[in-house]
């Protein structure tokens, strides 16, 4: 998504770059971000600008933006305030013009509430807020995916070996609890034990897929009524940060009423839905 974000932009033209903020401990992060001049620490052999500068004029992903320590949320919050960075080691600050596109699979407005992530932070990564629907939502992306998917890792391996519409349907059956790269993952698992011609049917998946795309009744149009329902009344309450208040106010229902429609649809304050005689 971000990447789109960036090549449909007028930034496209300009560097995208990337980091995981989950992986860096704070004082490698800080200088990966900011960048560091020499012999600021041990192993800083040389002088290198950071991610914000690298990305001036383009476009930089934070990625698991809500791992950040309290010590780097403060640090980040100052960068993005005032629009300029200061290298590790040294006391001149650097403008720089970069998109921040930042994501995370927590629920910030929670994390606020506990008392782990800034208050003022979330306000200013959260201009523009996308919500990224589970695979298992947006079944008809499925198959496209799983195409794109397959021409990549076919063309890595060398196969020309296709996909037979059973191992399609069977894909788009999958629940997909590890998203789009659970997909990519098992479309790349499949070619690399696929011949190197010919169709490859639903039995080349593993197991636990076919057992569960194989077990997954016909969707009835109560059913897809259901799933839309639950998805829009999730999207308020994203929306609205779970003030059910306000959710209901944009959902034209009472408090009590939306109440009662989240106790229907099994969407409880976590927004995780629960399935009728579930565990």
């Amino acid at each position: 998504m971000a990447r789109a974000l960036h090549r449909l932009s007028p930034r496209g033209h300009r560097r995208f770059a990337a980091v995981n903020c989950a992986s860096f401990p704070d004082d490698l992060l800080e200088a990966e971000l900011f960048g560091h001049t020499k012999g600021a620490f041990t192993g800083a052999l040389s002088e290198r600008i950071g991610l914000f500068e690298e990305a001036d004029g383009g476009t930089l992903f934070l990625d698991e933006v809500g791992e950040l320590s309290m010590r780097a949320q403060a640090k980040l919050l100052r960068v993005l305030q005032e629009g300029e960075v200061r290298r590790v080691g040294e006391n001149v600050s650097r403008r720089f013009d970069a998109r921040i596109v930042a994501a995370t699979n927590r629920a910030l407005t929670r994390e606020v509430d506990a008392g782990r992530f800034r208050a003022d932070l979330r306000y200013r990564l959260q201009v523009v807020h996308i919500v990224v629907p589970p695979l298992r939502e947006r079944r008809e992306d499925i198959a496209p995916l799983a195409s794109r998917f397959w021409i990549e890792a076919a063309a890595r391996v060398g196969s020309r070996a296709t996909m037979a519409p059973a191992l399609v349907s069977a894909l788009a059956r999958y629940d997909w609890p590890g998203n789009v790269r659970e997909l990519q993952n098992v479309v790349a698992t499949l070619l690399v034990h696929a011949p190197s011609r010919g169709r490859v049917g639903d039995d080349a998946l593993p197991e636990a897929i076919r057992a569960s795309s194989s077990s997954t009744p016909t969707a009835t149009l109560d059913a897809a009524r259901k799933r839309f329902e639950s998805a829009f009344v999730r999207d308020a309450l994203v929306r609205s940060g779970w003030r059910r208040t306000d959710a209901a106010r944009e959902l034209g229902l009472s408090r009590q009423g939306l109440v009662k429609v989240m106790a229907r649809l099994g969407i409880d304050q976590a927004g995780v839905t629960h399935q009728p005689g579930g565990a």
